[in-house]
């Protein structure tokens, strides 16, 4: 917290863009991690990011053309159970840009007419199917919209299918 010298109150001091999107992709990672039993744990701690009333997009999937919304909390937790189930490895990362010898991982933070912190990130996505052991890596972005609060309002993720390559060894 801020305080104001002599004024007796505190101020909240503003999110950390790159410290809550790193925590995000710390958390998506562990879904994977799990072995057996359940993926509760993991699911309920990457849904502690969100904020009650998120909107989640991603792209489309084996069972749907076009985007696909996840409402809420029970939204959320149904795409990272899926995630859990479907990946047995995965390496979500930022992808950081170094130019004019400035690195930076988070591409643009704003603030939105309705508070909060908009974040666009750039990502690679490295990942292995847990049915066929298939390992891929693929570029990516996602954007968020976070609460004053630091929780995910909204979200939307993009990986390109187009360009997803097959890590062959």
């Amino acid at each position: 917290m801020l305080t104001l010298a002599g004024a007796g109150y505190a101020l909240p001091q503003p999110p950390n863009p790159e410290a809550l999107v790193n925590e995000w992709f710390k958390r998506l990672n562990a879904l994977a991690d799990w072995s057996g039993g359940s993926t509760a744990p993991a699911v309920d701690r990457l849904a502690e990011l969100y904020d009650p009333k998120v909107l989640q997009f991603t792209g489309p999937n084996e069972n749907q053309i076009g985007p696909v919304t996840y409402s809420g909390l029970e939204g959320v937790r149904k795409w990272a159970d899926d995630f859990a189930h479907a990946y047995s490895k995965s390496e979500f990362r930022v992808q950081v840009r170094t130019e004019h010898v400035k690195t930076a991982g988070v591409l643009l933070t704003a603030t939105p007419p309705w508070g909060g912190l908009a974040v666009a990130v750039e990502l690679t996505a490295f990942y292995t199917l847990r049915e066929s052991h298939k390992r891929f890596m693929a570029p990516g972005a996602a954007f968020f919209d976070f609460t004053e609060a630091g929780k995910i309002r909204r979200a939307r993720i993009y990986i390109q299918k187009d360009e997803t390559v097959e890590i062959t060894q």
